[in-house]
């Protein structure tokens, strides 16, 4: 059965031109949300994937931190339920780039069918009450407006005073957002489309507790296994930071399947990439 590829993207169209380049492959299906935002789409074709973008329509003005991000992933994840079944759905942003081959990351994936694979982050409860079962205000401007901020750590502070919460029938569990799931779980969190999004829509950073959270509640008999293999990345104060030349020797000596994220600010990284893993076809 066929893989889907589900794209968040909102910038370094160059990259996103070579990660579906990469991904191209008959074996693969490729889907791709470009942030509402953006006035200006790519022109990005694939010789042996289908290759669907969500339409103008049904694109969501992503914001940092936002419910906007949990609802992009539903659009991606309707459209490619639309054209499968498929036997594992990886959600990906546009600046993720594989660092294996094709040949190589279908098989790490056939040696777990049905499992749902996350690739873990650290956290405290402290951090998952604060982020799922309290009233995070002012979140679509947070990461732009100072006032956002701090009406957002009064409006914690209160809540804590108060001992409020939202949530309390759920302890929430962190993994990153760019996950790897069965046809199963994505029917499950599709079935549940409009409780998810009530849930946590006052959440902040929902995206990253929302998969791993309830399909863990859905007492379902799925594997939820967490694999440091599936991403390299280097997290900073709260985004990813931008993987450079200087990790080339990281790159070649380790078996990640992908690496996040990449830029146009050092492209021979990316160049060494696409040589290796073609070189590898």
């Amino acid at each position: 059965m066929k893989h889907a590829f589900l794209i968040i993207a909102h910038h370094e169209f160059n990259i996103l031109s070579i990660l579906v380049d990469l991904l191209d492959d008959p074996r693969n299906d490729i889907f791709i949300h470009i942030d509402k935002k953006v006035g200006s789409l790519p022109t990005i074709e694939c010789k042996h994937s289908r290759l669907k973008f969500i339409s103008d329509q049904n694109r969501i003005d992503v914001r940092w931190g936002d419910i906007t991000q949990i609802e992009a992933e539903f659009a991606l994840f309707e459209l490619a339920k639309q054209n499968g079944p498929y036997q594992y759905y990886h959600m990906i942003s546009g600046v993720h780039l594989p660092l294996v081959n094709q040949d190589e990351f279908h098989s790490f994936f056939n040696s777990f069918p049905k499992s749902q694979v996350f690739s873990p982050m650290p956290s405290d409860p402290n951090e998952l009450e604060r982020k799922g079962n309290k009233m995070n205000f002012g979140m679509k401007t947070f990461s732009k407006s100072r006032f956002s901020q701090i009406l957002w750590r009064l409006g914690i502070k209160v809540q804590e005073i108060l001992d409020l919460k939202i949530n309390k029938d759920r302890t929430f569990i962190k993994a990153s957002n760019w996950v790897s799931i069965s046809e199963d779980a994505v029917d499950y969190l599709l079935n549940k489309k409009k409780e998810i999004l009530n849930r946590y829509k006052l959440s902040m950073c929902g995206d990253e507790l929302f998969v791993p959270t309830e399909l863990t509640y859905a007492n379902k008999n799925w594997n939820l296994m967490y694999s440091e293999r599936l991403l390299l990345h280097h997290v900073g104060d709260a985004n990813s930071t931008v993987i450079t030349s200087e990790d080339l020797n990281l790159i070649d000596n380790s078996n990640f399947l992908f690496g996040r994220k990449f830029s146009s600010s050092d492209m021979d990284v990316v160049h060494h990439i696409q040589q290796k893993v073609k070189s590898n076809l």
